[in-house]
Order: C-alpha cells, then sequence, then structure tokens
C-alpha cells in the first residue's frame, strides 16, 4: 500500500479540475461549495466585525477571484491530505480575516493621515487636494520597509510614543526616536511638500 498517496484523491482531482476551469468542475463548485465559502464568510464577520458596512456578495466574489486568479494557483496549493470543504474553508476564514482587517487599518489609517491635514479644506479643490496627499501618504507607507510600516502602525496609528515602541519592538529608545524623526520628514515632505527642505 502506497502511505504517500492523498487521502482525498477524489477530492484533489477535482481541485485540479477547479484549476483548470473545467466546466463540470466549476458547476460543481457554484452548487455545492459556494456555500462553504460564504459560511466562512458569515463566521469571519461575527468574529472580526467590521466597523464600517460590507457587502457580503462582493466579499464572496473577492474571494472566488482570488482562487480562480492565476490559472488557479491558489487552488493548486491544495495537495488532498484534508477534505476539500475543510481546505476550502480555511482557505476563505484567512482571506476574509485579511480583507476585514485592511479595511480597518486602511480606515484607521486615513483618519490618522486626515488628522493631521489643514481642517479648513471645504471648498472641492481643497477636499480632492487633501484626498491627493491621503493617497500619496498611503503610497509612501505601502513602499516602506515592513519595519517602517510597522513603526508607521505604532506611532500614527495606534498612538504610541517613542518609550513605548521602543519597549514593544525590543530597541533602544534613542534610535526608535530617530527611526520617528526619519519617518516624519518623509511623512512631512509629501504632507507639505512646499515646505520639505
Amino acid at each position: 500500500m502506497n502511505h504517500d498517496a492523498p487521502s482525498h484523491a477524489d477530492d484533489l482531482t477535482y481541485a485540479r479540475a477547479l484549476a483548470q476551469g473545467e466546466p463540470a468542475a466549476v458547476l460543481r463548485f457554484e452548487r455545492e461549495d459556494r456555500r462553504v465559502v460564504r459560511h466562512a464568510l458569515g463566521r469571519a464577520l461575527a468574529r472580526w466585525r467590521p466597523e464600517t458596512p460590507v457587502e457580503p456578495d462582493d466579499l464572496v466574489q473577492d474571494f472566488v477571484g482570488h482562487l480562480f486568479s492565476d490559472g488557479g494557483r491558489r487552488l493548486r496549493t491544495y495537495q488532498g491530505r484534508s477534505a476539500f470543504r475543510g481546505w476550502l474553508y480555511t482557505v476563505a476564514l484567512r482571506f476574509f480575516q485579511r480583507q476585514l482587517a485592511r479595511r480597518r487599518h486602511d480606515r484607521r489609517g486615513d483618519e490618522a493621515v486626515l488628522a493631521r491635514l489643514p481642517s479648513d479644506a471645504e471648498d472641492p479643490e481643497q477636499a480632492a487636494a487633501r484626498g491627493e496627499r491621503a493617497a500619496a501618504v498611503r503610497a509612501l507607507v505601502a513602499s516602506l520597509p515592513a519595519e517602517d510600516q510597522l513603526l508607521v502602525r505604532l506611532f500614527f496609528i495606534d498612538g504610541l510614543n517613542a518609550s513605548e515602541v521602543a519597549r514593544t519592538l525590543g530597541a533602544g529608545r534613542s534610535a526608535t526616536r530617530m527611526r520617528k524623526m526619519r519617518l516624519l520628514e518623509r511623512l512631512r515632505a509629501v504632507l507639505e511638500p512646499g515646505e520639505a527642505p
């Protein structure tokens, strides 16, 4: 007996057919397995309550698109070591957790950024400029190394001071303050382009 053979060979065959977009497999997915994705979304919404309304159908479709993107690359990671539906549920739950966390992070990041911008931007031209600056800051933060992105989160979104960040990261206070100053200079160059050195 071959103990290396997958224990869910039928599921593995099905997943490979799905990855290749075979019509019978896709119809089976729509008929039987989409409800597994919806159930995972329900659990994710209950566990990681979003702070803003979400459209469940859109999130489900985003996940299905993720599953089938790049020629079914994600589907091909299924190796048949567990039941396909259990694997699908776990993958969907993780996807929705990331999506909900990203929405929360983006909203809080936007609030933190906008709090630093002038509050008198009432006319449409000023409001548009403010939106452009917020987008530029998001793009800048996304381009930073992971360590600096974490610092941005700790300092400007979570509101920790240099001593608290140093303790959290196990780093020296002086080095942490210097990194904060360098981050502030980069952010200020985007927020106040006319005043950058």
